[in-house]
């Protein structure tokens, strides 16, 4: 990891496997470092036994703070698991939660969802579980939480159901305890999500899938009742998360197809543009937004879109 200022210059950097030992995971350590109140957060959610020799037997996972302006750590809290093999493995990024003052970083791998204090990383709540008994060995978890409504949506992977649990919780739950609604994914509706993760957005949730039928759904956070569910017409499947802004949806494929949907309770595609070059399907990175202008990363190129 490094920091760097507006100018360019570095000013602090740090080899995480060097310090806290190298990580044991079965494909590439993907959780991105989040920032927030002058810290630096970093979730290493992974196996407690060697990997492609990669790792040490024992291995813990835990959440890491790091003070942001000098990179020095604030803390490192363990965070157990029951989850077995390759579940115990997160790619998810931890997302900072502020609810009636109280201020949370929740974290989503493990075969669990907890909620953390910020400042000492001590865990207030655990939900779980989409994995009862914890029988699947090899449940990854790609998805990151998202909160929206009172909701946070925890996807099970490999088209288990999304489950909504209810902010606020204090202390150990499982469903049906702390659950406000879960899916049910099927072919004609399948509100599933394998890698994307879902999109809160003028107070709806949209999800898209990660499978064969390349479909957007628009889903009440209250209920989970589906508003809709729509085939996009994509090419090929999307592993990149939806963006939403002025009023639209922005949906990018692994081909660098872009696609923009009118955000509200009717689908209404607007727009859809080729932007990828080589026809490989190797586009993963989400649209991000600044400024005023869309930054579409595709398999050659990084294009700004703006006035």
């Amino acid at each position: 990891m490094a920091c760097f200022d507006f100018a360019g210059r570095e000013l602090w950097s740090l080899d995480v496997t060097k310090v806290y030992g190298d990580f044991c995971f079965q494909w590439t350590f993907s959780s991105s470092p989040v920032l927030h109140s002058g810290k630096v957060f970093l979730q290493i959610l992974q196996r407690n036994t060697p990997v492609h020799g990669r790792g040490k037997e024992g291995a813990e996972s835990f959440l890491l703070a790091l003070d942001a302006g000098t990179g020095k750590e604030v803390f490192r809290h363990l965070r157990p698991s029951q989850a077995k093999n390759e579940s115990l493995e997160s790619f998810a990024t931890p997302v900072p939660l502020q609810l009636n003052g109280r201020v949370e970083l929740i974290v989503a791998g493990g075969d669990v969802l907890t909620g953390h204090d910020p400042e000492s990383g001590r865990e207030r709540w655990r939900w779980g579980t989409w994995n009862p008994g914890h029988q699947e060995e090899w449940w990854r978890l790609v998805v990151s939480p998202v909160y929206g409504a009172g909701r946070i949506l925890a996807c099970g992977p490999k088209n288990a159901p999304i489950f909504a649990v209810r902010a606020g919780l204090e202390g150990t739950h499982e469903a049906p305890d702390g659950l406000a609604w879960a899916s049910t994914p099927s072919k004609e509706v399948p509100i599933t999500s394998d890698v994307a993760t879902p999109l809160f957005y003028d107070g709806r949730f949209y999800i898209i899938d990660h499978g064969a039928s390349r479909s957007l759904s628009c889903i009440d956070p209250l209920n989970g009742k589906v508003i809709y569910t729509e085939r996009t017409g994509s090419r090929e499947k999307f592993e990149a998360s939806p963006t939403g802004v002025d009023g639209k949806i922005y949906l990018v494929n692994q081909l660098g197809d872009i696609f923009v949907i009118r955000a509200g309770d009717k689908f209404e595609l607007l727009h859809q543009v080729e932007m990828g070059t080589s026809m490989k399907n190797i586009t993963r990175s989400s649209i991000a937004v600044s400024q005023g202008n869309l930054f579409i990363r595709t398999d050659t190129h990084l294009h700004c879109v703006g006035k």
